[in-house]
């Protein structure tokens, strides 16, 4: 399921949600539908539960 981040248009609360379907998410805070929707780090939801993760970065050379 995929993991979106919004930020509400009325009273600027950042928020994350997994967007099911077609539902249209609300503000948790204030319930308005007036969202904006952000770039967000990569997250997938399974039945494991939760994996985020961020980017950037090179990964560490090993040895010495």
């Amino acid at each position: 399921m995929p993991l979106f981040e919004y930020e509400c248009r009325k009273c600027g609360h950042l928020f994350e949600v997994l967007v099911i379907g077609s539902r249209k998410p609300v503000c948790p805070k204030c319930k308005s539908d007036e969202l904006e929707k952000k770039i967000s780090t990569v997250g997938f939801a399974g039945v494991g539960g939760w994996s985020g993760k961020s980017g950037g970065g090179c990964a560490p050379s090993g040895g010495g």
